[in-house]
């Protein structure tokens, strides 16, 4: 019955969910169940707008499961009250949550000034908001707290300390949105504000016409000749180099780029002191070729800078940016003139191995196997990390095949085999030497084990490796069991808040990093709950307690490995790889690499799920299967969406690029326009496809 209240919540048919889960509460008074069904009847109750109903909902589960996520319930408690506008109940709601630990405590703070201020006691409801204020160091809290303050300060006809808090807003925390409500508000008043200050909240809230026009009367005001130098902690009076830069960037957003191209060149010319003068240059140069696809203005621009100021702390990477530009462009003999130039120039600099590399490759793509040779061996000479090493022997090896000496490259690639076990250039070599091509799947291979014996196995290289007493018991939870962030994580996991539940686990998790005994205990209490993101993170905490690189895990006890690596969604993965001609453990690398295999999660771009679907692509994946039926994004989050779409698009993307398994890897990543220009620059070779891949997650 419970299950029946779940599932017509989420199908939002709420009126078959408050049937099933009130007959649960009659029927079964004294079920271990009640407490989450009158969660769920909260919920319900709130996607009604029944809130006092949710608010006493919340209340019976508290006397069913009371002290274990006490802060949450409460917290929700006091938002059902307060949107049925019982103010002084949502007080005492919220007042409880902070006694109760946990949650975010300014946050809640904040609820409570909003309570008072709708009951109209703004005096209390200024000293809670000025508490905050003072107590955060959170920029966006601080200027949510000025506006507060100015609302509840005019509310209390003082208009001086209103003012006041909205300019401090204002002045402080322009990136906030908080800061454009209170420009509005002394815009509104005709109080004076400063019209960089204006300039710029207007620009971070988008409003770039207006920031333009603020700007534009700041630039036009007179100046002292010279302009008095700063004083370090103090905002200088006069500051057109800001003014220039932010304009630049608002008419640029606006779509002149042309204008912006002048206000930049302006602050270049007139203002060289100035903190953002090197940034002016670098986003000149950017817009001149990224949006008006002037390649060599654009180089230009950059060499310009390094040529007149060669010892600024960025020249190096002006220099490199400028052969990257070359290389785009496919000017290649240009692209390494300037890489050499780089190497030479500013030989200590972190961009003076990358430029060797970078020339190497384009000697390379130009056929010029005796100049890649060079370029190779003097990256291997100069290389201090495992990877590096690899990744050149393994180019070394690639240009002396391509030059005719198959003996030499073999020699190479071996070097390139044993300088980076596990890593990415060593695993090619191998590929290389064994005639074997990319992705090749294994011929045979086993997911099944002993769960038992490899766990046995595990305690005891556990007992051994770190000088564990035979007396502590590994099998259980030991003192984690007792500790809140835990038993709250639990309650949320199994109440279907998994977001919630993971930063109680992950907070848990990051303060035992160093302690691989509980480390190991969590691992396999994350991984039996199904939180495999948090316990492959776990698992590898105790690897690093060992002392163990990439390289040397692969000799650990293979239960770490089952975890780290483990087969998770079998039953959802097999048969769709099955279905779109995927074999599985491709799959399974692509849902690991996408998401560690955590459901729940979310991308800063807005990815979403197992298989980290764009929302607007699944509406296209979904549409052209016909399936799932009456498809929303939030589908993304069900495993059985995400894995059968996410197939679907690789397979789609594999097709497209002729069964090109790298260009499909990289379009579901940065998308097939972007692949294609790779493409064109490759000759066909797929290594080489890779190193002009020019975004490094899709790398």
């Amino acid at each position: 019955m419970l299950g029946l209240g779940k599932v017509y919540n989420q199908l939002e048919q709420y009126p078959q969910a408050l049937d099933v889960l009130r007959r649960l509460l009659i029927a079964y008074p004294d079920s271990a169940h009640t407490a989450e069904a009158q969660f769920e009847l909260a919920q319900t109750y709130t996607a009604l707008d029944r809130h006092l109903e949710a608010a006493s909902a919340y209340e019976a589960y508290l006397e069913r499961n009371p002290g274990v996520i006490d802060s949450y319930i409460q917290e929700w408690r006091g938002d059902a009250y307060a949107a049925a506008g019982q103010h002084l109940a949502s007080i005492e709601a919220y007042q409880s949550a902070i006694a109760a630990g946990g949650g975010d405590v300014h946050g809640t703070q904040m609820k409570i000034g909003l309570a008072y201020a709708a009951l109209g006691e703004h005096l209390t409801a200024v000293i809670v908001y000025q508490d905050i204020y003072d107590n955060t160091s959170n920029d966006y809290l601080k200027a949510r707290a000025d506006y507060l303050l100015g609302q509840s300060f005019s509310a209390l006809e003082n208009p001086t300390q209103a003012q006041a808090a909205y300019l401090d807003a204002v002045e402080n925390y322009p990136l906030s949105y908080d800061a454009y409500l209170s420009l509005l508000e002394l815009v509104n008043a005709d109080y004076p504000v400063n019209d960089l200050d204006r300039g710029l909240v207007n620009y971070f809230a988008g409003k770039y016409a207006l920031a333009i026009d603020a700007f534009d009367r700041y630039l036009s005001q007179p100046s002292p000749e010279p302009l008095p130098e700063p004083v370090e902690g103090e905002t200088p009076e006069y500051n057109f180099g800001t003014a220039l830069y932010y304009k630049g960037f608002a008419l640029q957003r606006s779509g002149n780029s042309e204008a912006a191209l002048l206000a930049w060149s302006e602050l270049i010319e007139n203002y060289p002191e100035d903190d953002y003068w090197d940034e002016a240059w670098e986003f000149k140069a950017y817009t001149e070729w990224a949006y008006l696809s002037l390649y060599a203005q654009g180089v230009q621009t950059l060499v310009d800078f390094v040529n007149d100021n060669p010892l600024h702390y960025r020249a190096a990477e002006f220099l490199f940016d400028a052969a990257r530009v070359e290389e785009y462009a496919q000017n290649y003999t240009e692209a390494i003139a300037l890489w050499e130039r780089v190497s030479i120039e500013y030989a200590s600099s972190d961009y003076a191995l990358k430029s060797i590399f970078l020339a190497g490759i384009t000697h390379y793509r130009l056929g010029d196997y005796t100049s890649a040779t060079e370029s190779f061996t003097h990256f291997v000479a100069a290389s201090a990390t495992a990877e590096d090493l690899s990744k050149g022997y393994f180019w070394l090896g690639k240009a002396r095949q391509s030059g005719g000496d198959d003996a030499s490259a073999q020699v190479n690639w071996e070097q390139g085999v044993n300088a980076d076990p596990t890593g990415y250039y060593s695993e090619r070599a191998s590929d290389l030497l064994q005639g074997r091509d990319a992705f090749a799947p294994p011929q045979n291979y086993v997911l099944s084990y002993d769960a038992a014996a490899e766990r046995q196995e595990a305690e005891n290289w556990m007992r051994s490796t770190f000088a564990i007493p035979p007396i502590t018991n590994l099998a259980g939870l030991g003192t984690l069991a007792e500790d809140p962030r835990l038993i709250r994580g639990t309650e949320l996991w199994n109440l279907g808040l998994y977001n919630s539940a993971r930063l109680e686990f992950e907070d848990l998790r990051v303060e035992v990093a160093y302690d691989p005994v509980s480390s190991y205990r969590l691992a396999n209490y994350l991984v039996d709950l199904g939180l495999y993101r948090s316990a492959i993170f776990a698992a590898r905490q105790v690897l690093n307690a060992a002392e163990m690189d990439d390289a040397a895990t692969m000799n650990a006890p293979v239960y770490f490995n089952r975890i780290r690596f483990g087969s998770y969604y079998r039953d959802l993965i097999f048969p769709a790889a099955e279905e779109y001609g995927l074999h599985p453990l491709f799959v399974f690398s692509v849902v690991r690499q996408e998401s560690l295999f955590e459901g729940f999660v979310t991308s800063t771009a807005g990815a979403r799920g197992l298989m980290q679907i764009i929302p607007t692509t699944g509406a296209d994946l979904a549409q052209k299967a016909g399936w799932p039926p009456n498809y929303t994004s939030n589908d993304l989050y069900r495993p059985k969406v995400s894995i059968r779409l996410g197939t679907a698009y690789l397979d789609s993307l594999r097709r497209y690029f002729e069964g090109d398994i790298y260009a499909a890897l990289a379009a579901y990543n940065a998308g097939a326009g972007n692949v294609s220009v790779w493409l064109d620059s490759s000759n066909g070779d797929m290594d080489l496809f890779l190193e002009t891949i020019r975004f490094s997650e899709t790398e």
